[in-house]
């Protein structure tokens, strides 16, 4: 072993750089397959919402629930969730720059909490739900 030019140890650094390379470009790959993947998704997505709304169609989780029949369902859409997020807790305006859509399921959450312990305090038997629209 005199004769080598690296010490004892060296053989090991240069596989731990050379698998350190290679997760790196597995990283890199990831990353952009992600992105390519995301924006395939987003065309998709809107190509999906364009012909169902040609065709007045309802989401997916609304046909499973109301079905063939003539049932009435009576809807709400809130209008300002944000406002009503920011009359709890302060924390509400930065958490809907940073995460909109997480903040606007909170608040619907909590809407159909109270709306059904309301319709209950009245006698009304009610399924409420939140429902995600085109």
């Amino acid at each position: 072993m005199d004769g080598l030019p690296w010490k004892a140890g060296c053989h090991m650094e240069i596989i731990g750089y050379c698998v350190l390379l290679a997760g790196l470009v597995a990283v890199v790959l990831a990353t952009l397959t992600l992105r390519s993947l995301r924006a395939r998704l987003s065309e998709v997505a809107a190509d999906t919402d364009e012909v169902a709304g040609r065709v007045h169609a309802l989401p997916p989780d609304l046909v499973d629930y109301l079905g063939e029949g003539d049932r009435l369902v009576l809807t709400a859409e809130l209008l300002n969730p944000v406002e009503l997020a920011a009359e709890k807790t302060w924390v509400a305006k930065p958490m809907s720059a940073i995460t909109p859509n997480l903040l606007r399921e909170l608040v619907y959450k909590q809407a159909v909490t109270q709306v059904h312990k309301q319709l209950a305090q009245s006698n009304i038997e009610a399924d409420v739900r939140v429902h995600r629209g085109r």
